[in-house]
């Protein structure tokens, strides 16, 4: 059977309904005290669910991320550039230290982990494509300790295309196989003779949006209602069902067949709501047969675990009432609408959104632009806002690559409403720019919410969950069993000597418990180290067995992920061949790199001081620009000083250092707080230095304000301190030391290394490279409101794309991009 589609996704209200009387609420918030405006209606002079539902939000504590990487479509061999910005419901995630970053092959097979450290919710990384890698794509699932607690909280899967010039293209596969058809009236509850907007939602198995022609049945056959689910993937239509038989849609399928699913039952009695997202009034009905107690409701509004609004509305008089609600006063943003009969039974639940105010933006200026080959270019990145903010920003070849609609930071908005990622988020924030309230609500409505479970918050009840917060970086913990109490407290401590892979060592003494088990947390070291331990003033036996671990989560290699089905992608598809082509000349330019002979080349430099050889010695990442450098090691003035601290007193201009009567520095520049690091992890208290002794540092370099590697300090410049690596030794004895060897944090690599070759016979002949510029650590505030860099094009390209992404310390999240050409 054929049927015309309706031209629009949703039908407006046909039926007029008598205005019985008109309310209006308005609510006005003072400290704690709350107080509800009426005319008409009867108000609750104490909230009676304010407590119950606060404190079953509260304990709801999501927690989500999203990644920005440098580019999106990648060749073998390629390194994937990433920032990690991890959000929980209130902003910037404070309670985790740890993220992990599984990687996978086209057909889901485990590849390798990498482990982050998190600093106020962000984190960065990079993954190196293998040279000999024949899939077409690669799979990131992202997730921390706590995600696996906090159901429903998803994990995070981006997906990445590695460009193969020998082979057909494959895509997801966006057929109607595997068709999820989702279908739901508002507030959930579907009542015999009352209106209501039923939402339908089509996607197919890999969660891609489906246009799909709709149709709804009744229990006989007979067509009701006809809807589109064009071309967003979703739709609306008003119906009002007549009878408590099933009500059935059916959706039609590339062959013409239909696809069938039974709507939610229809009730005989009760009552509902409609909320209207644009002038926010709402429509109360209910059935002649409703009972006593659906008679008089319980309208609640939450904002997160605030509850906003509390009133209630009687229909013991009236079938239907109208009215509106006031939100001049409520925060903007995602807002849970519940009501309640008077038991206190839930009725039914909706979420509505309320209008962004004008909030910072970004801005870009060309100070110098060029497309010439190897042109130089300097461009300022501009903002308004004066919070903290931390952005990651890209440069690339704007005719390589498109943005998918999903890669936006705005997946994060809404963190504690969706129960998944909320797909085409790009709609919903070109809709909010419109003004446009309406669009919003339908694709609000498509979308997974999560509902609490209302009956266990009026219970008094909590969200139920393990502590499995990783709130230290990594702990070390340990216990030598069948010590016995004498020897435990003749021991006192354990000592261990920390190993890295380059040799540098560190020493430190743990108390020992009564049961022989010790505890170090906030250990921060790259890759892995061997810990030697032995007991204080005693020997460890044959019969005494040692056991350590980290807080870290255990890799599993034989996972599975669950990865999309692809399909051959059209060969007609321009950009493809262009990606098709650059993944050729890459196998190109990289097997005339490999077969290079090895001709004499004649390198001429000059001998590099010791202050320079240190720097290279120490510094990495972020930590290689310039810098005021000090070399304790080879400074004997250095040793009769106390600490650090007393050295730098008075050697930097405009860097204050102050020490109290028991040595706590306080440490300034230009107002601001300086940011401390150790072996460049930042301090969160300064006095450990002082805990260091001066024969043990290496090397110490100051940053001049504003220094972007330090997430809270960069306004006040930065003092990094280095200590002696292997091959400085400190006089450790190995010998007879029990060895255990632990996993670390996966080492970042700087971009900007990527592009120094050391030797010149590995340099491509051709610059072909996609990713102009990357950096994923730039800080803003009202005092630095700009950032300037710098980079260079390659050798073919004509237009920039510059995307920047991040949300400052309130989680106010933020994007802008830009094409850039020469016209």
């Amino acid at each position: 059977m054929k049927f015309a589609i309706l031209n629009k996704t949703i039908l407006r209200l046909k039926m007029k309904p008598k205005v019985d009387f008109m309310f209006k609420l308005k609510i006005h918030a003072f400290f704690f005290t709350t107080l509800f405006l009426f005319s008409g209606a009867n108000a609750i002079g104490q909230p009676l669910l304010k407590d119950p539902l606060q404190n079953y939000l509260s304990s709801f504590q999501p927690e989500k991320a999203y990644v920005h990487s440098n580019q999106f479509q990648y060749a073998s061999g390629d390194k994937i550039f990433y920032k990690v910005y991890l959000m929980s419901k209130d902003g910037p995630s404070h309670f985790t230290k740890n993220i992990y970053a599984e990687w996978y092959d086209q057909d889901g097979k485990y590849l390798s982990r990498q482990i982050l450290p998190s600093i106020m919710g962000l984190a960065a990384g990079d993954f190196q494509i293998p040279k000999k890698y024949t899939g077409q794509w690669v799979y990131m699932k992202l997730y921390t300790a706590w995600m696996q607690e906090q159901n429903p909280t998803p994990f995070l899967v981006n997906a990445f295309r590695v460009l193969q010039s020998n082979q057909a293209v494959l895509t997801p596969d966006d057929s109607p196989t595997g068709l999820q058809i989702k279908a739901e009236p508002e507030g959930g509850i579907w009542i015999q003779g009352i209106p209501s907007i039923l939402t339908i939602r089509t996607r197919n198995g890999n969660d891609l949006p489906l246009a799909m022609n709709c149709r709804i049945v009744d229990a006989n056959g007979q067509v009701v209602s006809l809807v589109s689910t064009a071309p967003y993937g979703w739709g609306q239509v008003e119906i009002t069902p007549t009878a408590t038989d099933n009500y059935y849609i059916q959706a039609e399928m590339p062959n013409g067949t239909w696809a069938q699913q039974a709507l939610p039952k229809v009730v005989e009695n009760g009552v509902s709501l409609r909320f209207d997202p644009v002038d926010h009034s709402f429509i109360v009905q209910r059935t002649t047969g409703a009972s006593l107690s659906n008679q008089k409701l319980i309208i609640a509004i939450m904002h997160k675990d605030e509850l906003l609004l509390e009133t209630s509305v009687s229909l013991q008089q009236k079938l239907r009432l109208k009215g509106r609600i006031r939100t001049d006063s409520f925060p903007s943003g995602f807002h849970r609408l519940i009501w309640f009969d008077e038991d206190k039974n839930i009725l039914g639940q909706r979420v509505f959104f309320l209008d962004e105010p004008k909030t910072a933006t970004l801005s870009l200026k060309m100070d110098t632009l060029s497309f010439e080959k190897k042109g130089s270019n300097v461009f300022t990145i501009l903002t308004d806002d004066s919070l903290l903010t931390s952005l990651s920003l890209s440069v690339t070849d704007a005719d390589f690559d498109k943005v998918h609609p999903i890669n936006s930071i705005y997946q994060l908005m809404g963190t504690d409403i969706f129960q998944s990622f909320p797909s085409q988020v790009n709609l919903a924030v070109q809709w909010a720019q419109q003004q446009n309230f309406r669009a919003i609500d339908q694709w609000l409505q498509a979308q997974d919410i999560w509902y609490p479970n209302i009956k266990d918050a009026i219970a008094g009840k909590l969200i139920p969950i393990n502590a499995k917060k990783e709130n230290s970086f990594i702990t070390i913990s340990g216990q030598i069993t069948n010590l016995g109490e004498r020897r435990t407290k003749k021991a006192g401590t354990m000592n261990l000597i920390l190993s890295t892979s380059d040799e540098e060592k560190q020493m430190m003494s743990l108390e020992l418990e009564n049961d022989g088990s010790f505890k170090q947390e906030d250990v921060f070291y790259y890759d892995s180290i061997s810990v030697y331990l032995q007991p204080n003033k005693i020997v460890i036996t044959n019969e005494n067995k040692v056991h350590m671990q980290t807080n870290l989560l255990v890799a599993n290699p034989s996972r599975m992920l669950s990865v999309p089905t692809l399909r051959v992608a059209l060969s007609n598809d321009s950009l493809l061949l262009i990606q098709q082509k650059y993944a050729a000349e890459k196998r190109f330019l990289d097997s005339l790199v490999a077969t290079k002979t090895l001709e004499d080349v004649v390198v001429t430099t000059r001998v590099k001081s010791r202050i320079e050889i240190m720097d290279e010695k120490y510094a990495t990442g972020m930590f290689t620009s310039d810098g005021i450098k000090f070399d304790i090691a080879g400074d004997n003035s250095a040793m009769m000083m106390p600490s650090v601290f007393a050295y730098l007193q008075g050697r930097v201009a405009g860097l204050q250092v102050r020490l109290d009567e028991f040595g706590t520095p306080t440490i300034t520049w230009r107002g601001d707080n300086t940011a401390v690091f150790l072996n460049e992890v930042q301090l969160q208290d300064t006095r450990v230095l002082n805990n260091i002794p001066m024969a043990d540092v290496a090397f110490v370099k100051v940053f001049r304000p504003p220094f972007y590697g330090a997430y809270l300090g960069g306004s006040g410049g930065a003092i990094v301190v280095y200590t002696k690596k292997g091959d400085e030794p400190r006089n450790y004895d190995f010998a007879n030391l029990r060895r255990v060897k632990l996993e670390g944090y996966s080492r970042p690599t700087n971009w900007e290394t990527s592009l120094v070759y050391d030797d010149d016979r590995k340099k491509p002949n051709k610059d072909i490279r996609k990713t102009l510029y990357w950096n994923p650590s730039i800080q803003l505030d009202k005092e630095v409101g700009a950032f300037k860099f710098q980079f260079n094009n390659n050798d073919i390209t004509t237009r920039y794309r510059v995307i920047a992404e991040g949300f400052n310390k309130e989680g106010k999240l933020i994007r802008y991009e830009s094409i850039v050409s020469a016209n």
